[in-house]
């Protein structure tokens, strides 16, 4: 039998198209049965697809520790598919949302490339073409996104990765707003913070805006907002910090934006605006009170069509500490208040005067000092205490009966006449204490700056002083009923230096207070935002209280080991462009990288 009528009768007999039982009696040309497939997705985004699911190289698993899906990219797409791009797979009535972890050339045809003829010929005149080689996508499963109620998108939600696509699905570019958000478990609505994006590219969708926004839960739907559940910022210096916290801080004032505040005793349940309190060591914050000029009318669509709140403050303040031999000259054009810090804070605070680094004898003598003086009848000022301590008579009845050793008194009280606690305590101008309903004020922004000031001992003891007043007063049981029932935003820059690790006295009673502050703010409406450049300085204590973390460009391997991020986006810090940032905040949405606004909502200089 010739060649051809092996294959006429490998045709008649073979299983493709009939059986051969059933096979009929051919004798002449025939045709074979037409081979159809059956589509289990639309076909329309069939040009738009990145590639296929395929089994070529590792079997295709999903299991409750992992998952092998790997995934062949065309040729037309290989130049658009990045490390961490989100895809969608669809199984027909279900899709599987995840994102790229893993990329990989593999040669297509069988030959040594790595041999001196060949890179020599490539070296003169490159010829490959992207056909000779397999490009290879390792997809992560993200979840399973489907409708809850079919047809109505409304109802799309989300759960884990519990079914495995079959071979030859397409991988297609994820183009719908509602997909990406439901499949990161982005919020909706909330506190703008930026876009989404994937290695520095803003993500793009179908909808208009193309572009998807990352909000932070700002509701009562699933708990408390998250503000109170504290925020940090993190970043090398001249990454953003502060312009990305002015765009930040610009939307807790919406208008419309209320929380909750404390039973009264009434029945009655109010809703108010947060009064923010700002910490400004650098004269930064200043001008919160103005527009930027520097937003255009295009910028204004689009952040009005993603519920962005721009433009100054026209309730900001500035509270300036009135400190001897120094004025504030700042850039703030806000109404400014002067202050003064009473000594009569000293009375609960003895920590206060003890920033000099008091020996452990030397704190138990202060305190018995303090103690005696403040029962004393009279005006409790600085002045009058340091001549109290430093009068002979009282310095021998302390020695002579052994209340206080010699050395320690001596010791305790040139460290506590110091002439920088002379400039500030007890300064012609309004003590604060008398001044909180004038400064915790619903929907109020309170700018504080530090730094007109020249002694860093001052500018801490200020800082120090603010930062306990609004503590103590939201948590005691005892606080003023203004700053208890108002919702508060407490805004530290470079935390580093009033909550880093120590073994000091002053240290530890920090420390304890806004470690108390972090793990009750939530229920007292009491939000911590911090902003440091070293993260790694921040106590555990209170560094493990703060839900949302947002890492701007980190250098330093210590501050980025601190974050304890995952490893793919770890890698990604010291690389992050000035606006770029990873959000991880895991009662908001999965970790994600997002860019911030290009253009500052308030004026920034």
């Amino acid at each position: 039998m010739n060649d051809n009528s092996d294959l006429l009768a490998y045709a008649k007999n073979s299983s493709i198209g009939t059986d051969v039982q059933d096979a009929p009696e051919q004798t002449g040309n025939f045709d074979f049965e037409e081979y159809s497939v059956e589509v289990t997705h639309d076909t329309s985004d069939v040009d738009a697809a990145f590639g296929i699911v395929t089994t070529g190289f590792e079997p295709l698993e999903v299991t409750e520790s992992g998952s092998k899906i790997t995934g062949y990219i065309t040729t037309s797409h290989r130049n658009v598919v990045r490390l961490g791009t989100y895809v969608i797979v669809p199984y027909g009535d279900e899709n599987l949302f995840a994102r790229i972890w893993k990329l990989q050339y593999q040669q297509q045809f069988e030959v040594d490339d790595a041999t001196e003829i060949h890179s020599r010929r490539m070296l003169k005149s490159n010829t490959t073409a992207e056909l000779d080689y397999k490009f290879l996508a390792y997809l992560e499963p993200i979840c399973i996104l489907y409708e809850q109620s079919p047809g109505n998108e409304d109802s799309l939600t989300r759960r884990m990765a519990d079914r495995i696509p079959r071979p030859n699905t397409p991988i297609l570019p994820v183009t719908e707003k509602l997909k990406i958000q439901t499949g990161l478990n982005i919020p909706r609505e909330g506190i703008f913070l930026g876009h989404l994006s994937v290695g520095g590219e803003v993500v793009r969708t179908l909808a208009s805006p193309p572009t998807v926004p990352y909000y932070l839960r700002n509701d009562y739907s699933m708990g408390d907002p998250l503000i109170f559940r504290h925020m940090l910022i993190c970043g090398s210096t001249g990454t953003g910090k502060t312009f990305l916290t002015k765009n930040i801080l610009r939307q807790f004032m919406s208008p419309d934006n209320r929380y909750n505040v404390r039973d009264t005793g009434d029945g009655s349940k109010k809703k108010l605006r947060p009064c923010v309190v700002i910490m400004d060591p650098q004269d930064e914050y200043s001008q919160f009170l103005e527009d930027n000029p520097e937003i255009t009318s295009s910028d204004e669509h689009n952040m009005h069509s993603e519920d962005v709140e721009f433009g100054g403050v026209p309730s900001t303040k500035t509270f300036v500490a009135k400190v001897d031999g120094h004025s504030y000259n700042g850039r703030s054009r806000a109404q400014q208040v002067e202050f003064t810090i009473p000594f009569e804070m000293v009375r609960n605070n003895s920590w206060l005067i003890a920033a000099a680094g008091l020996t452990e004898l030397q704190g138990i003598g202060l305190e018995l000092l303090l103690e005696d003086f403040f029962k004393r009848p009279g005006a409790h000022t600085y002045g009058g205490f340091i001549d109290h301590i430093s009068d002979e008579g009282v310095r021998g009845s302390y020695v002579d009966n052994g209340k206080v050793h010699e050395a320690s008194y001596d010791g305790l009280v040139r460290k506590v006449k110091n002439n920088s606690f002379k400039r500030v305590f007890d300064q012609p101008a309004t003590p604060i204490t008398e001044m909180l309903a004038d400064i915790f004020k619903e929907g109020q922004v309170c700018v504080f700056p530090t730094e007109y000031i020249s002694s860093t001992r001052i500018r801490d003891l200020i800082t120090l002083t603010l930062m306990t007043v609004a503590v103590d007063n939201k948590l005691n049981t005892s606080g003023d009923t203004v700053v208890k029932e108002t919702p508060l935003i407490l805004v530290l820059d470079e935390a580093h230096r009033y909550l880093a690790r120590g073994s000091g006295e002053h240290s530890k009673r920090i420390i304890s207070k806004f470690a108390d502050a972090a793990r009750q703010g939530r229920k007292e409406g009491l939000g911590l935002f911090l902003i440091t450049q070293d993260p790694q300085d921040i106590d555990d204590t209170v560094f493990k209280q703060i839900n949302s973390r947002v890492i701007l460009n980190l250098s330093n391997d210590a501050a980025i080991s601190a974050m304890k991020v995952k490893k793919e986006y770890e890698t990604r810090i010291p690389y992050l462009k000035k606006g770029q940032m990873i959000i991880q905040s895991p009662d908001n949405s999965d970790i994600v990288e997002i860019i911030g606004l290009s253009s500052c909502v308030v004026k920034h200089v």
